[in-house]
């Protein structure tokens, strides 16, 4: 199944460069400035989740019950 759905993959990859035609793009420092601060917000945003995320398990794992002790 894996062998399959990487050679369709790869056929799909290379079909998409032989059949692609130059775009004539030109992309300023404004625009390349714009993605690379949105890559950098989605970095920081997936690793602050990622933090809260584990707090949130670590306090349901913990043996410490503040609560409980009163």
């Amino acid at each position: 199944m894996i062998k399959r759905v990487s050679d369709f993959a790869f056929a799909l990859v290379v079909t998409g460069v032989v059949t692609t035609a130059p775009a004539h793009a030109y992309l300023d420092g404004g625009t390349i400035s714009l993605v690379l601060q949105a890559a950098t917000g989605a970095v920081a945003g997936a690793l602050l989740f990622g933090k809260a995320y584990i707090m949130k398990v670590r306090g349901f794992f913990s043996r410490r019950r503040d609560d409980a002790q009163g």
